[in-house]
């Protein structure tokens, strides 16, 4: 069988375009953030984030079949390493500074932009479905297996309702996110992670068995 040899010029082309296609889809990630910065959901449209890119919109649905889910990709990339959960110190060490990124995540435009995107899901199913998937299942895992881990280390008492004490910190954040639009500054971080563990302790019941999420075995 006859083999052919790459040609030079063509084989530079290949590895010339990968790049560049790299390139292209990184512009399109921050133009599509910073429109989430600036308007509403319902007002961004694939073909004004692709001109501000500088592509077509056959670029864009070639990796995202929706602006939903390019909207959400955007945010991941642009604002993905800003809340890490750490691996080193107690459980509870771990999750008060989880918590305090938290809280400074969501004050500036980044808080701007998680407002918009968490009011947008009430009324668009898809946007609603695609942000569950990818950014808040995998950080609720995350935060109930390190609730999960502070139980078997007696941080918390064995009844702990592990769903309520994580509602009970990152609740009232949104509340001020989302209605009150008051400062989420680290003192008022602290006075709710706080308040939420030692009434979490003064509940504790002498012999319970921890009540350990079955998804988390």
């Amino acid at each position: 069988m006859e083999t052919t040899t790459p040609h030079p010029e063509t084989d530079s082309r290949r590895q010339a375009g990968r790049p560049r296609s790299e390139v292209a889809r990184k512009a399109i990630l921050e133009s599509a953030y910073s429109f989430l910065e600036e308007k509403p959901i319902a007002e961004i449209s694939t073909i004004h984030i692709a001109q501000k890119a500088g592509v077509s919109t056959a670029t864009v649905y070639r990796w995202w079949t929706t602006k939903e889910a390019l909207l959400l990709e955007a945010l991941l990339y642009c604002c993905g390493h800003a809340v890490v959960l750490s691996d080193a110190g107690t459980p509870l060490d771990r999750l008060r500074d989880y918590v305090l990124q938290v809280g400074r995540f969501f004050t500036g435009k980044s808080g701007i932009v998680v407002a918009r995107l968490l009011t947008a899901i009430q009324d668009n199913a898809l946007l609603r479905q695609e942000f569950v998937e990818q950014i808040y299942a995998p950080r609720d895992r995350e935060n109930m297996a390190v609730v999960e881990e502070a139980i078997r280390m007696r941080q918390l008492p064995a009844n702990t309702e592990m769903r309520l004490f994580l509602d009970s910190i990152f609740g009232p954040l949104l509340v001020r996110l989302l209605i009150r639009h008051e400062p989420i500054d680290e003192a008022y971080v602290l006075a709710v992670f706080d308040h939420v563990v030692a009434g979490a302790n003064a509940r504790a019941i002498p012999g319970a068995t921890p009540a350990i999420d079955p998804a988390l075995k």
